[in-house]
């Protein structure tokens, strides 16, 4: 993988309509992120133990607590970033916030861009 020292989370540079897949590993992250969720949610102290299980999901797959979100919803089918649009809102994050977590995603190896065929 090449590497822009000008932004070290950016992984190479890809164009504003690329789409990505979830690769197998990021379906294992996904699972992984529920299972933490589902784990905090059933403790006595939910808000302390979903802020725990979103560091400790985030620090094992080298990415931010928040990319979960993302990540979930790109499994769920969604291919870009104006696919996602709803969700960032929802969550209060902009189009960079979401770049970035594609890109940190992407360095981690959970999601792949998808390759458009050239018009000939």
């Amino acid at each position: 993988m090449e590497y822009d020292w000008r932004n070290p989370e950016r992984v190479v540079p890809w164009k504003p309509r690329q789409r990505f897949q979830v690769t197998a590993l990021g379906h294992e992250a996904v699972a992984s992120y529920r299972s933490h969720m589902s784990t905090a949610q059933a403790a006595a102290g939910q808000r302390e133990a979903l802020e725990q299980a979103k560091q400790e999901w985030a620090a094992q797959y080298r990415v931010q607590p928040t990319d979960g979100f993302l990540l979930e919803d790109m499994a769920g089918g969604r291919t870009c970033l104006a696919e996602l649009q709803e969700t960032l809102d929802a969550c209060g994050l902009s189009l960079r916030d979401a770049r970035a977590a594609l890109d940190r995603m992407r360095a981690a190896e959970l999601v792949l861009p998808l390759e458009v065929p050239s018009r000939a």
